[in-house]
């Protein structure tokens, strides 16, 4: 069922100072998951406990895994790899696509029984691009004609997996991962197109033996996850909203500290520089196996871009901000091979077209593709589409509109970034419940 919340971005102000991002939810959810199939206790410390977070540990606590949380740690008390028990009851995903599909790996190679479902949005997301690899490996799923709610019944038929995945998704690549860990003996997973590593990484923070190839990863079955604390780094793809905003807003000037940048997921900075942002990345470190930075951004006058190939799969999550980037340049953007885009948590294409034509911007998309022709945002009402991403651009436009924006449909904001309107609210920009 939609979220009927809505927001209205009045009165704007510049951003300045030093911002907060939260801790990176990709490599929040897969700290919770390794951590609850390690051999001990280890506390994840900066995680990220949206929404989407708070179903994988409520999952994992379901299959009988020890959790707590305190502030911004999550503690984990992990039995090995074969410790997970039988769920009572069918798990339930939420809004969340990469709980849904990498615990299926999981869930789908134990020696008992499981379903997850999600909200309406979920179930209508593809699930025959994981289906049918697990199914290839001897798993018994059974869906809604390849859609939510899955059940996964016990097998006797496993095999190792020996794939090669066309579609550029580190879900995919990353369920099967997780599949592969349950499986005797080495499984063989290829990419066509090299998709975010950080499944890759943490086991190998975690010590597991798992090694890499370029696009082809090779991991054994029955190993060990050695339970360490780790400490998660803030999310690149929520820090994006802050920093396009900053780009545009003119006299911005922030410093966003230790932000994730695995170079699988810097395709938004590297564009943005193409596109004459100012950023600056300094303090370079490394955090959990992933590395880090500051990064400071300035105002700054953006050049459309075009934009094809491998790089969409470095900013894919990125890309409806990206869009409203484009719609503050003098001249057209366009961007093409963004198919992956219809088959979000909304079709982001369709919302986020809509919602730039709503507000004056001219746009023209085809299956594939969006041309973007800069403009100025006249202001108006845009519905999100229960898309936090879409809802969390229209509210950086309303940065620069010429009145204001109201956003329908803005709940699942907290799927990823519960904080980011009380950080705008905090920069003095007037932001207010409908």
């Amino acid at each position: 069922m939609a979220n009927s919340s809505s927001l209205i971005i009045n009165q704007s102000n510049h951003l300045t100072g030093e911002i907060l991002i939260p801790g990176d939810k990709s490599i929040t959810h897969r700290a919770i998951m390794l951590g609850s199939l390690s051999n001990g206790r280890l506390d994840i410390k900066n995680s990220l406990l949206s929404e989407d977070c708070k179903r994988t540990i409520n999952a994992f606590t379901m299959l009988g895994v020890d959790i707590t949380i305190n502030d911004k740690t999550i503690s984990i008390c992990g039995n090995g790899l074969n410790s997970l028990k039988p769920p009572s009851n069918i798990i339930d995903a939420g809004n969340s696509g990469t709980l849904a599909r990498l615990i299926s790996g999981i869930l789908s190679v134990q020696k008992f029984d499981s379903s997850i479902s999600g909200d309406y949005s979920l179930t209508q997301r593809p699930m025959k691009r994981i289906i049918d690899p697990l199914t290839a490996a001897g798993a018994n799923i059974s869906s809604n004609n390849n859609l939510m709610p899955i059940s996964f019944t016990q097998s006797t038929r496993l095999k190792v997996i020996n794939y090669t995945s066309q579609i550029p998704s580190a879900q995919i690549k990353s369920c099967l991962i997780l599949a592969s860990l349950f499986l005797e003996g080495k499984s063989t997973i290829k990419e066509a197109i090299k998709t975010r590593d950080h499944t890759e990484r943490m086991l190998q923070f975690f010590d597991y033996p798992i090694s890499i190839d370029d696009k082809t990863i090779f991991v054994e079955g029955n190993g060990i996850i050695a339970a360490k604390d780790i400490r998660i780094p803030s999310d690149i793809s929520s820090a994006a909203f802050l920093i396009v905003g900053a780009i545009i807003k003119p006299d911005s000037n922030i410093t966003l500290k230790s932000i994730g940048i695995n170079p699988l997921r810097t395709g938004i900075i590297d564009v943005l520089i193409e596109m004459g942002a100012d950023i600056k990345m300094i303090n370079h470190a490394n955090m959990g196996n992933e590395p880090i930075a500051d990064i400071i951004v300035r105002s700054s006058i953006l050049k459309p871009v075009n934009l094809s190939g491998d790089i969409i799969s470095r900013l894919i999550d990125e890309l409806p901000i990206l869009f409203i980037a484009c719609a503050c340049c003098e001249g057209v953007s366009l961007i093409k091979d963004i198919e992956e885009l219809r088959h979000k948590e909304s079709d982001r294409i369709s919302s986020m077209e809509e919602g730039l034509i709503s507000l004056g911007i001219k746009v023209e998309s085809t299956n594939n593709s969006i041309k973007i022709s800069g403009g100025s945002f006249k202001g108006g009402i845009v519905n999100s589409k229960s898309d936090h991403r879409v809802a969390m651009s229209f509210l950086i436009a309303g940065l620069v509109s010429q009145k204001p924006i109201t956003i329908i449909d803005t709940d699942n904001i907290n799927t990823s970034f519960p904080s980011f309107v009380d950080i705008l609210r905090n920069q003095n920009n007037e932001i207010y419940d409908l």
